[in-house]
């Protein structure tokens, strides 16, 4: 009975190799070098929310195809003008969805970070000062310390966003005003991903297709500013609990249940069981029955001796 067990033993290692994961390119930028279970800061109160509808050209094989909603939420309790101006932006793209003009360049630029930059825009005049600017001055506490972080800069030439999809020490004037809360995998895995010259200019545009707003009415804001400080406050004495992870980042709604379905039919463990209680009966009947199996194909050895 000893080939039984190096049948067995053959087996399991078969099983083992297809259970084991795939490897991760470190070249590209990639939501699976993301660790979920790292607690981070906590975030300010979330003042607007935007979605934006991101149109991208991966490789020369594949069609143009609209990426999953990117959701953005806004923090205008820390900076509540930066706050405002992208807002303001993003209800000009309302419409944008049935532009004539399929190639125009709205994200001009992926960094070797993958950061994600957009092009210059002139902000619209703040005839709306909000409330929240009446309430907070600007402050420049966020910092792009996690993959997903969105910020502003401005120059002779305007105003320009950058949606970050690594977490990096940033020396620069940008001001940290958001965070992508939905769509991140899309966003890492694909957007910043596409095909691009050596200056980081994507070779086809990748246009925001439409943008969809909300404000959340904060019933206090003074108040709700002041439970993020306590938390904020808890979290650097080492109270990791009131961090947050970016696991509920990844997806956009309903896309998260799908991919969880199907990742779960991917790695559930079943199918690997039965296959490997079918390897081992296979192996075990193999051997039990070697000689008759074997015996079938073997041709009679017939000795011819002269006297």
């Amino acid at each position: 009975m000893k080939p039984i067990f190096l049948y067995i033993y053959m087996a399991l290692t078969i099983a083992c190799t297809m259970a084991s994961p795939l490897p991760v390119d470190n070249k590209r930028v990639s939501s699976d070098s993301l660790d979920l279970t790292k607690k981070y800061a906590p975030e300010p109160p979330t003042t607007h929310h935007v979605v934006l509808g991101i149109v991208f050209t991966g490789t020369d094989h594949d069609p143009r195809t609209e990426l999953a909603p990117i959701g953005i939420d806004l923090y205008g309790t820390m900076v509540p003008r930066t706050a405002l101006n992208f807002y303001q932006y993003a209800d000009t793209k309302k419409s944008y969805r049935n532009s004539e003009n399929p190639w125009d360049r709205d994200l001009d630029r992926i960094l070797p970070t993958g950061a994600i930059e957009s092009v210059h825009f002139s902000p619209s005049p703040a005839e709306e000062t909000s409330d929240m600017a009446s309430l907070f001055q600007e402050n420049f506490g966020l910092t792009h310390d996690r993959p997903g972080r969105v910020s502003m800069a401005s120059d002779d030439e305007g105003s320009k966003f950058m949606i970050w999809t690594s977490g990096m020490p940033y020396e620069g004037d940008n001001v940290v005003f958001g965070q992508v809360t939905s769509g991140l995998k899309d966003l890492m895995d694909r957007v910043a991903n596409v095909k691009k010259d050596e200056n980081g200019k994507p070779d086809q545009p990748i246009t925001i297709s439409y943008t969809s707003m909300s404000v959340n009415k904060l019933p206090d804001p003074k108040r709700a500013h002041e439970q993020y400080l306590e938390s904020l406050q808890d979290y650097q004495n080492g109270e990791l609990d009131k961090g947050v992870t970016l696991k509920t980042y990844l997806y956009y709604d309903n896309q998260r249940d799908l991919e969880d379905t199907e990742y779960n039919q991917l790695h559930h463990p079943l199918p690997r069981i039965m296959l490997g209680i079918s390897a081992l009966i296979a192996c075990y009947a193999v051997a039990k029955y070697r000689k008759r199996i074997f015996g079938r194909f073997s041709s009679k050895i017939i000795s011819i001796r002269e006297d």
